[in-house]
C-alpha cells in the first residue's frame, strides 16, 4: 500500500528536482506513529546534495503538501481495492516456506493447551503466502516412542474395543491417564512400555495393527477439529515415518566421524565437545537399537529438503524444546547440510495448568464459542466482548458491516475525502490503515503475531471513535460518500489483518 503512495509521491518530486524516480522513491520511508506529516518521511537533503538550502526547504514544503493531498486518497483507494504491494517493497525472489506446526501427539484429545502452536503456525503460513511465497503446511504427528508404548500397554491392560469404538480419542485419552496413574505405582510398566516401543520398532504385527487403528482414529478427529477453527494442512507426516531411515543416517553419521558407537550396547550418540553451548552428548539412538526423538527429526530434516528443496523451514513449537533444536540445527550443520541456516525454530511460552498425564485438560469439543481467538487460555478474557480481545474485533468489523446495509451509501473511490475527511478522528484512522504494509513487515520479520494483533486493536479503538464522531445516516451525499470510504477501507484492513492471524471475520454477532 505504502509501496503504491512512494511511486506517486516519487513521480511528482522528480519532476521537481528533474531527478530519476527510483532515485527518489528508495529515500522515501513510512514514519513513526508519532512522526508528522502524514506518514511520509523523504530525507531531502541527501537527494538535494550540492544544491542550495533555500531549494531543500522548498522542496521539503512542497513534498509534504504532495504527501497530504495524496496519501488519504491513494490510502483508502487501495484498501478497498484489496491493493496488496507489500511484495514490491522488499523486490524479493519468491521462495519455498515449509511451516511445521500443531503437531498433536496420536490418541490424545486437541486441547487448548494445542492452540498456541497451531496459531502462530498458521500465521507464519499465513503471512508468507501474503507476502506471495509458496508455503507448505506440515503437520508432523507425534505417533512414535515410548510415550506410545505407553499407551499401548494401557490400552491392553484398561482399553475396551466397545469404548473405542464409540468414542476413541476420550476412552485413549481416559487409557492414559490411567496408565499414568498405574505407573506412579508399578515402576515394571515402565520396562513394559519401553518393550511394546521395541516390538513396534522391529514390526510386530500385533503392535503395528493397534498402532495403525490409533494413529487413523486420531487423525480423523483432528481433522474435524482443524475444520472448525479454519486450519489446513497440505501434509500429515509423523515419526513414524521415518523410523527406518534413521538408521542409515547413524551408519553415515558415524562412517564421518561425527558419531560415537558404543561396541557394548550399540546405543548411538554425538559429543559436541567441551566449552560448547550444548550438553556433552545427544543420543540418537538407545541400547537397544530405539530410535530418538532427535533422530527422527534429523532424518525428518533431511528428507524434507531433498523432496521439497525449501528456502526456508519453520518449526513452531514450544520454548520447552530448545535445547532439543539447537541440538538438531548443530547437527545438520556438522553433517554439512548448508541449508539449515534457514530452519528457524519459533518458540513460545507454554499454557499453564494443563496436563494430559493427569487429566488437567479442557477439550476443543467442549468449547461453547465458536472460535477461540487469544493464546492465554482464561475464560474469561476469552469470552469478552470489552477490552482488547477477539470478540472486540469482530464486533467492530460486524458493526462495519451493519452501517454499509443501513445506510446503502455506494463506495465511491473518487470521493473528495481531501477537504471533506479533516476530523482528528478521520485523520487518525487513516493514517493508521497507511502503516499496515510496515506492520506486516515488522510482523514477518519477526515471526511475531502480536505485532499485527496489536495493530489490529489500535485499529479498532480508532473504528470505534470515528463511528461516534463521523456519522454516515443523514449527511449531504458527498459528506455521507466520503465517510463511507473511510470506514469501507478501515473494514478491509481489519478483515485482512484477522485473515492472516487466521479469524474469519463475522458479518454479524
Amino acid at each position: 500500500m505504502a509501496f503504491a503512495f512512494r511511486q506517486v509521491i516519487a513521480n511528482q518530486v522528480a519532476q521537481l528536482l528533474h531527478h530519476e524516480v527510483n532515485l527518489i522513491a528508495n529515500q522515501i520511508r513510512i514514519a513513526g506513529r508519532n512522526q508528522k506529516p502524514f506518514g511520509f518521511i523523504l530525507p531531502v537533503a541527501a537527494i538535494l546534495e550540492n544544491k542550495h538550502s533555500h531549494k531543500a526547504t522548498n522542496t521539503y514544503q512542497h513534498c509534504c503538501q504532495i504527501a497530504q493531498d495524496l496519501a488519504k486518497q491513494e490510502t483508502l483507494k487501495n484498501a478497498i481495492n484489496n491493493s496488496n504491494n507489500v511484495t514490491g517493497y522488499f523486490n524479493q525472489t519468491k521462495k519455498h516456506v515449509l511451516v511445521e506446526y500443531s503437531s498433536p501427539n496420536i490418541a490424545k484429545p486437541f486441547h487448548v493447551g494445542h492452540l498456541r502452536s497451531t496459531i502462530i503456525g498458521n500465521f507464519i503460513a499465513n503471512i508468507n503466502n501474503y507476502f506471495g511465497h509458496k508455503v507448505t503446511r506440515i503437520n508432523y504427528l507425534g505417533d512414535w516412542g515410548v510415550q506410545f508404548g505407553l499407551l499401548g500397554v494401557g490400552f491392553q491392560k484398561f482399553g475396551s474395543l466397545e469404548s473405542l469404538i464409540n468414542n476413541a480419542i476420550k476412552h485413549l485419552f481416559d487409557v492414559y491417564v490411567q496408565t499414568n496413574r498405574e505407573m506412579a505405582r508399578d515402576d515394571s510398566i515402565k520396562d513394559q512400555a519401553r518393550l511394546f516401543a521395541k516390538r513396534l520398532e522391529e514390526g510386530d504385527e500385533e503392535c503395528i495393527s493397534l498402532w495403525k487403528q490409533f494413529r487413523n482414529l486420531s487423525i480423523e478427529e483432528y481433522k474435524k477439529i482443524y475444520k472448525r477453527i479454519h486450519i489446513n494442512f497440505d501434509d500429515y507426516s509423523g515419526e513414524s515415518l521415518y523410523n527406518k531411515r534413521v538408521h542409515d543416517i547413524i551408519d553415515k553419521l558415524q562412517d564421518d566421524g561425527k558419531i560415537t558407537i558404543d561396541r557394548q550396547d550399540e546405543a548411538a550418540s554425538i559429543h559436541f565437545g567441551k566449552g560448547t553451548a550444548f550438553e556433552q552428548h545427544a543420543y540418537l539412538r538407545k541400547a537397544d537399537r530405539t530410535t530418538t526423538y532427535l533422530s527422527r527429526d534429523l532424518a525428518a530434516a533431511i528428507d524434507r529438503f531433498e523432496r521439497y528443496k525449501f528456502n526456508e523451514m519453520y518449526y513452531v513449537t514450544a520454548s520447552a524444546q530448545n535445547l532439543h533444536f539447537q541440538h538438531l540445527f548443530k547437527i545438520l550443520n556438522l553433517s554439512g547440510f548448508d541449508w539449515v541456516k534457514n530452519c528457524y525454530h519459533i518458540d513460545f511460552g507454554m499454557v499453564k495448568g494443563m496436563s494430559t498425564r493427569t487429566g488437567n485438560v479442557v477439550f476443543l469439543n467442549d468449547m461453547k464459542a465458536k472460535r477461540i481467538k487469544d493464546y492465554k487460555f482464561d475464560w474469561e478474557k476469552m469470552l469478552a466482548s470489552h477490552g482488547d480481545t477477539g470478540p472486540r474485533l469482530q464486533y467492530e468489523h460486524a458493526r462495519l458491516i451493519s452501517i454499509a446495509e443501513k445506510t446503502q451509501v455506494p463506495i465511491n473511490t473518487e470521493a473528495n475525502i481531501t477537504s471533506l475527511l479533516s476530523e482528528n478522528s478521520a485523520t487518525n484512522l487513516v493514517e493508521h490503515i497507511a502503516r499496515f504494509e510496515a506492520e506486516l513487515i515488522r510482523a514477518k520479520t519477526y515471526s511475531e503475531p502480536s505485532f499485527l494483533v496489536n495493530y489490529l486493536f489500535i485499529l479498532s479503538h480508532l473504528i470505534s471513535v470515528a463511528n461516534h464522531n463521523l456519522k454516515v445516516l443523514g449527511q449531504i451525499e458527498e459528506i455521507a460518500e466520503a465517510r463511507m470510504l473511510l470506514f469501507a477501507a478501515a473494514r478491509n484492513i481489519l478483515a485482512t489483518g484477522l485473515r492472516i492471524l487466521g479469524i474469519e471475520p463475522l458479518n454479524k454477532m
